[in-house]
C-alpha cells in the first residue's frame, strides 16, 4: 500500500508522539509498504520543505502561528486545519495514497477532511487527552479532571493561567467550541485507535464503537535487548540500586517518590534520572531528611534502558493518568521489575503480582516496594522480571502491533469509497 503518516512532530527533535510515529512508519516500510511522512511545521512563512530521516521521505507543511495565548491555538487549529487539508488533498492524489494515518491533534482533523474529499481511507491514533481536554492533560490542578463542564473550564483557566485566567474567562466558550471541532473530525475517521483501554473510555461518548479499537504503542524488543546488553556508564550504577526515570514534576509523582522513600527507607540507593522544576526541592529533602537517593540529572535514552535493565526495581509513582507510558513499555522490554501507581492505562501494561506491582496509593506502593525488596523475595523478583519481558514480546512488540495496524489499514482501504463533504 501507499501510506501517509501525518504526524504533528517527527524526529530528530520531538517527544514521544513523534518517535511513535517514526517507529510505525519504519515498521510499515520494513513490511514492504511505500511510506511518506507529512509534518506541519511552524515557520516565519508559508511553504513546503522536503527532508529525509533514516530512509523515510518527510514533507513539511510550513505555517505561521500567532504568539498570543488562545489566539495562538486558534491559528494552529481553526485556521491551520482547512489550509493543511487542501495541501493534503493534493498530496494524497499525487502519491496515490491508500491510507492516511493522523497521529495527533494538529494532524487528525485535516487528515480526515482531506480523506473525505479524496476518498482516501483515514485512521486516527489518540495517545493522550487532546480530544477531551483543551490543555491535553486531563488534569484540573493536580487532580484528574472531573469533566469538561462550563464551571470546570473556568477552574482550569484559573489553575493554568492564575489571575490572568479570571480575565480570560470568556475564552472558556472558545475552549468548548475548539473541543467540539476536534471531536467532530476525530469521530469521522474511518478507524480510531486508542493506545489504551483508559483512553478508549474517554472516546466512547463521541466515537462510534464500531470504529473504535485499542491498539497500543509498541517497542522493538530486540533493539532494546541489544542496547541493554551494554553496561551503563553512570558511575553510581556499580552497586545494586533502585531507579526513578522521568520528569521531576508533581504530576509525574516526584513528591510521591519522596514519600515512598520516607516510608520504606530502603537500604539501596535510588538513582533519580531526569530534570524538572522540583529538583531543588528534592535535593533539600535528601539533605535534610537523609533520604537515600542520588540525583543523576538527564541522561540519554539508551543509558536509561541500561539502567532499567539492571535496577532491582523501577519506581513509577506517576499521579497523572498515564495514557500508555513508553517508559513502562521500554522497562518491560528490558525485563525491569516495575513498582507503579495504578493510573490511566498503566494497568494495560502491568498486572499486579504477575509481571510487576501496582498500587492504588502511596501507602500501598510503599508496602509493595518494602515487601519485594526483602531477601526472601529474590526468586519472586526474578519471576516478575521474566514475566515483564514476556509481556513485551507477546503484547507490545513491534511484530505483534504492526500486524494489527496493517490489518486495520487493509480493512479500511477495502471499505472506503469516496464520500461527499457536508462540513
Amino acid at each position: 500500500m501507499n501510506l501517509a503518516i501525518i504526524s504533528d512532530v517527527f524526529p530528530p527533535k520531538c517527544g514521544g508522539s513523534g518517535w511513535s510515529s517514526f517507529y510505525l512508519a519504519r515498521a510499515m516500510q520494513q513490511h514492504g509498504h511505500t511510506v511518506r511522512v507529512v509534518v506541519p511545521r511552524e515557520s516565519d512563512e508559508f511553504g513546503q520543505a522536503e527532508r529525509e530521516y533514516e530512509g523515510l521521505p518527510v514533507t513539511e507543511f510550513l505555517y505561521k502561528a500567532a504568539k498570543i495565548p488562545f489566539v495562538r491555538n486558534y491559528s494552529r487549529n481553526e485556521q491551520l486545519y482547512p489550509r493543511f487539508a487542501v495541501f493534503l488533498e493534493e498530496f494524497f492524489t499525487k502519491h496515490q495514497i491508500s491510507v492516511a494515518h493522523g497521529q495527533h491533534y494538529l494532524t487528525i482533523p485535516p487528515t480526515v477532511m482531506a480523506g473525505e474529499r479524496t476518498g482516501v481511507a483515514t485512521v486516527a491514533t489518540v495517545r493522550d487527552y487532546w480530544s477531551v481536554c483543551y490543555w491535553t492533560t486531563h488534569l484540573s490542578g493536580d487532580k484528574v479532571c472531573p469533566g469538561c463542564s462550563p464551571v470546570n473550564r473556568l477552574k482550569c483557566l484559573y489553575h493554568n493561567q492564575g489571575s490572568a485566567g479570571i480575565i480570560a474567562a470568556p475564552a472558556s466558550l472558545y475552549m468548548a467550541s475548539n473541543l467540539r471541532l476536534k471531536q467532530h473530525w476525530l469521530a469521522r475517521a474511518d478507524r480510531v485507535l486508542a493506545v489504551s483501554n483508559y483512553i478508549a473510555t474517554k472516546l466512547k461518548p463521541f466515537v462510534d464503537h464500531q470504529k473504535l479499537q485499542v491498539v497500543p504503542n509498541f517497542v522493538d524488543v530486540e533493539q532494546l535487548e541489544r542496547i541493554a546488553a551494554q553496561p551503563p556508564t553512570t558511575l553510581e550504577a556499580t552497586q545494586p540500586y533502585l531507579l526513578y526515570a522521568g520528569k521531576l514534576e508533581a504530576n509525574k509523582g516526584a513528591r510521591l517518590l519522596l514519600e515512598v522513600l520516607r516510608q520504606v527507607r530502603p537500604s539501596l540507593p535510588t538513582l533519580v534520572v531526569g530534570e524538572g522544576t522540583l529538583r531543588d526541592e528534592m535535593e533539600r529533602a535528601a539533605a535534610e531528611e537523609k533520604l537515600n537517593f542520588k540525583l543523576i540529572g538527564w541522561v540519554a535514552n539508551e543509558e536509561v534502558l541500561r539502567l532499567m535493565s539492571r535496577a532491582e526495581a523501577l519506581l513509577f509513582p506517576s499521579l497523572w493518568p498515564e495514557p500508555l507510558s513508553r517508559v513502562l513499555l521500554e522497562a518491560q522490554g528490558v525485563g525491569a521489575l516495575v513498582v507503579a501507581m495504578n493510573t490511566g492505562g498503566t494497568s494495560d501494561i502491568i498486572e499486579d503480582g504477575d509481571n510487576g506491582l501496582l498500587a492504588q496509593d502511596v501507602v500501598g506502593m510503599s508496602a509493595s516496594l518494602a515487601a519485594i525488596l526483602s531477601p526472601e523475595k529474590a526468586e519472586m523478583r526474578q519471576k516478575l522480571k521474566a514475566a515483564a519481558r514476556q509481556t513485551a514480546q507477546t503484547q507490545f512488540s513491534q511484530e505483534i502491533v504492526t500486524k494489527q495496524v496493517e490489518q486495520i489499514y487493509q480493512e479500511v482501504a477495502s471499505k472506503t469509497v469516496q464520500k461527499p463533504v457536508n462540513d
